[in-house]
């Protein structure tokens, strides 16, 4: 199944999980003594909710990326992360369930949090690219997107039906129910 794909691609962290200092403080000691970063395009830091827009641009400049987890996020913390500033910053995100106790049963629930998420934000992210956060950009998190996350010769594809023929196709999709 992962003929193709290169091994030990992504690191997959939680990081800077929290609002405080400490939190952030798990990201900052990445920074090495030289000033330069142990960061690379292989972190993927989970939640990193406790990160600046200056972290996300070091994230980003490094091409390392983040999974957001909204329900989670507001859950434990009361606040998610600066959407608005990992944007800015062109971090490539993707989105997560994180796990039972404090996050969506699926990834389709998540979606729809993350949707009211970016619309209390202002509207930071439309319907389209919050899609692609769980399909084509999760896919490239992981270094998987030769053969994952969009329907394309030679990928594997995964396709769901969603009701109606009428309005934004990606706003039906977080609008659909489960059945």
């Amino acid at each position: 199944y992962l003929d193709g794909l290169k091994k030990n691609t992504c690191y997959l962290q939680h990081l800077s999980e929290g609002t405080d200092d400490t939190a952030r403080g798990w990201f900052l000691r990445l920074q090495l003594d030289d000033g330069d970063w142990a960061v690379n395009d292989a972190l993927c830091g989970i939640h990193s909710t406790a990160l600046r827009a200056e972290d996300f641009q070091v994230m980003a400049g490094r091409g390392a990326s983040m999974v957001w987890s909204p329900l989670s996020n507001y859950l434990l913390y009361g606040a998610t992360v600066d959407i608005r500033a990992a944007r800015d910053a062109g971090l490539l995100m993707g989105i997560g369930s994180d796990w039972a106790p404090s996050g969506s049963k699926n990834l389709l629930g998540e979606l729809k949090v993350a949707w009211l998420a970016s619309r209390e934000a202002g509207g930071v992210f439309g319907a389209e690219e919050l899609v692609a956060m769980v399909t084509i950009d999760a896919a490239r998190i992981l270094k998987w997107d030769a053969l994952l996350g969009s329907i394309e010769p030679g990928k594997r594809a995964d396709l769901i039906a969603v009701n109606g023929q009428k309005g934004d196709d990606y706003l039906r999709l977080i609008e659909a129910r489960e059945t």
